[in-house]
Parts: structure tokens; sequence; C-alpha cells
């Protein structure tokens, strides 16, 4: 089979032939469909996970066909349509995965970090982290599902997103385009907080019923007049200079989110923060019930994230455009059947 792997930390992806893996007892043989570029697989590349284990081969947002099925799996049929996402395995027994919150573990093992991912035409999974694709779903857009989807997905749901909530998406990027189709999912209403001015008509097409120009300098007073602030602050962009000019724009028991990381310090004033009982926390991917209610909030309200196809061969140069950043949307790797 094909693989694209990195050999080393700060290498590039070399496209290989290697032999086809066997699922053992637990596991299921998929064969990859489509494969989304994260970009924390440009992270993994320049060392941001010091659990990575190199050479592996990138990719946690896959979708794909059972292949064969390990001994001892139940509930499985070949040619079921599934999915695999950064959460390839956890302990189990652990407060976190006793309550439902297997992405909190701290003995977990991350897809396409700690063992090798999607970026090949086929890989193992362990059955009990695989989810099943909604009827009508294609692989390609189910793929980026599993970790941006589900990104965005559980900070709305950590946050308690409620019907009628005001909801401000923070960047229109990769995350952000499926947190303003999510949070409206819910039934929320949504306003974009872009420093690029030209996003404007994409956000309102999207659904959203304003659009706060970052670079104004107003992006917290602007959400202080919608109706006295934000409810909740989803701020998807990996920088701390976006959080640190909208914050001030929540309202009274408001809650920010942030799910992307970037370098700096997140600042706050403990006195908003006290008197308004705010909250400002972190949503790191999803447990495995999130993945599946992420799936089926996308097939009950055709959320379709924007993408752009390559095949697998082209790995190299897709994962390039992501580095680059001049694709909004989710770039997607595709084995043809």
């Amino acid at each position: 089979m094909k693989v694209s792997c990195f050999k080393e930390q700060g290498g590039t992806l070399q496209l290989e032939e290697r032999a086809r893996p066997v699922p053992g007892p637990g596991e299921l043989l998929l064969r990859v469909h489509a494969c989304g570029i994260c970009h924390g697989d440009v992270s993994l590349r320049y060392g941001a996970f010091p659990f990575a284990r190199f050479p592996i081969v990138p990719g946690h947002e896959i979708a794909g066909v059972v292949e064969q099925i390990g001994e001892g799996v139940e509930g499985f049929r070949l040619g079921d349509h599934v999915g695999l996402s950064v959460l390839f395995n956890s302990c189990g027994q652990c407060g976190a995965c006793k309550a439902g919150a297997e992405n909190l573990c701290p003995t977990w093992t991350w897809t396409g970090m700690m063992v090798d991912g999607g970026y090949a035409e086929y890989v193992i999974a362990k059955a009990a982290y695989v989810a099943p694709l909604p009827p009508g779903l294609a692989f390609s857009h189910a793929a980026p599902l599993m970790c941006a989807g589900v990104t965005v997905y559980a900070g709305l749901r950590l946050a308690r997103c409620r019907p009628g909530d005001r909801v401000a998406v923070i960047a229109l990027g990769g995350l952000g385009h499926l947190g303003v189709l999510y949070a409206r999912a819910l039934g929320a209403r949504v306003a974009v907080v872009s420093s690029t001015k030209s996003k404007e008509r994409e956000a309102l097409e999207l659904g959203a019923e304003r659009f706060i120009h970052m670079n104004s300098g107003e992006a917290a007073s602007a959400l202080q007049r919608w109706e006295g602030g934000a409810d909740i602050i989803l701020a998807t962009a990996p920088n701390v200079e976006s959080i640190n000019a909208a914050l001030a724009g929540l309202a009274p028991e408001g809650r920010a989110v942030v799910l992307g990381v970037g370098p700096g310090k997140i600042e706050v004033d403990p006195v908003a923060l006290v008197m308004g009982q705010r909250q400002l926390m972190g949503s790191p991917a999803g447990s495995r019930r999130e993945l599946r209610e992420t799936l089926e909030l996308a097939a009950k309200h055709s959320i379709r994230p924007r993408i752009e196809t390559y095949p697998l061969e082209r790995a190299a140069e897709a994962f390039a455009a992501v580095e680059s950043g001049k694709f909004a949307g989710r770039i997607v790797l595709v084995n043809e059947a």
C-alpha cells in the first residue's frame, strides 16, 4: 500500500510502499477513502507535540470503509462507512474515561502522531473508537469533521450553547467556517470577528447576522453593542491577539472557548471576569460521544465543510498548501476506490 510519511521531525513528506497491515484483536483495518490535513499535522512536523513518534504517517481526519475485522470485534460489517478521529485509544479506567471524556485521558493515544494515521491507503483502528458515518455524508466531507468538526461542536457544547445564544466566532478559516455552521445548527445567532475585511460576504452567506472587522480596533465594543455582548466567544484563530481584542465583548455570564492554540499570553481583566461572572476555558477535540453527535448534526442540518481535494500521491503538495494558509477551508487527501 502507499503511504506518505515523515521520517523525522522537521522532514518533508515521503511517499513509499509498505505492506498492508493486519488488524489484531479488537481492531479494524480501514480502507482510507479520504483524510483531511489538519493544522495539527503542521504542528506535528515542527515538534509541537513532544509525545509524537517518528517516523510517522500523519493524518487524524479519516473516513473510509471497513476492509477487515479483527478477532473479537462485534457491531461492524465489511464495507461499513466509518470515521476515525485523533483519539485512537484511551485507558478506559481513569476518571475522565469513566465520565465519557476520553479526550481528557492522561494516557490517550493520538492517531497520526503516536500511531500511523490516514495519509495512507489503509489504516489500523481500534474498533471501539471508530464512528459510523451517517448515510449521504461523502467521505471527503466527513473527513474534516473528525477533527475540525468535533472540535468546534465540542467547544460549543462545553460552553452550553443554547438556541438564541449570541455566538461570536473569531476567524473564518478551517475551523471558523464550521464554527458558524454548527452554531447555527444549534439554533444560535452568530457574529463573525475577522481581521480580513473581504470575509464579510462569506460570513453573511454562511448565516452570520453580523461581521466585525478585527483591525478596526473595536472588536470588543462592537460585540458589546450586539445587545449587550456575546454569550459565547468561539476563538478558532491560532493567535492570542484576536482573543485579547475580543474578550471584553463577552456579556455577563458569557463564556469564551479557546480552540486555536498559538504563542503568547491571554490577558484577562480579573474585575470584569469576576463581576460579570464570565468564564474562560479551553476545549481539545472531543469524546467519542461528541464525535457521533457531530456527525449526526452534520447529516441532519446538511453541514458540509469547504474542501479542496488532492490525491494521496500529491500529499506533499497538499501539505504545503495548508502550511501557506492560502485556502481558508479544509484540504483533503483522497484515494480513488
